[in-house]
């Protein structure tokens, strides 16, 4: 039965662990390449351009949607096979903003790329900015990742 055994399918002593159940949201399973809007996101994918980096700076976050990969249709729309990068793009500020699809689409369905892109490296940098601000918080503060470790391993 899901959730009662251990991974390796046998029952630990004591409490056993419980394997979770996958959280795969509607929006934003498969965030999409700024370069492709075919092809997944990825870190390991060498064009530095195709994927926005959770500690980019926002002049980088900004220059890398700025070329990001558009087409010359007008508006902008979600779902239409011909337009992959529309969806992505209509999809990463959907999930920034923690705005509705209908809600996206009222606000930015309308726009062209030029309006459309300033809005949404806003919206992605300051989806970013509590998680910049913490990290930055936390190398900047000496000794705290040793002493987390040091508790963790106590």
């Amino acid at each position: 039965e899901k959730g009662t055994k251990a991974p390796s399918g046998r029952s630990r002593g004591g409490d056993i662990l419980r394997v979770p159940d996958a959280y795969i949201p509607a929006a934003g399973a498969r965030v999409m390449s700024l370069t492709d809007g075919t092809s997944k996101m990825s870190k390991s994918n060498p064009a530095e351009g195709s994927r926005i980096n959770v500690l980019d700076s926002p002049d980088e976050i900004a220059k890398k949607i700025k070329r990001c990969k558009t087409d010359t249709f007008e508006g902008l729309e979600f779902g239409n096979p011909e337009r992959p990068e529309s969806t992505n793009l209509l999809t990463m500020y959907q999930l920034c903003t923690g705005k509705t699809k209908d809600e996206v689409i009222a606000e930015c369905g309308a726009m062209r790329w030029g309006d459309f892109k300033p809005a949404l490296t806003d919206a992605v940098i300051a989806h970013f900015e509590p998680i910049q601000g913490r990290y930055a918080q936390i190398v900047g503060e000496k000794g705290y990742l040793d002493d987390v470790l040091a508790r963790g391993a106590g």
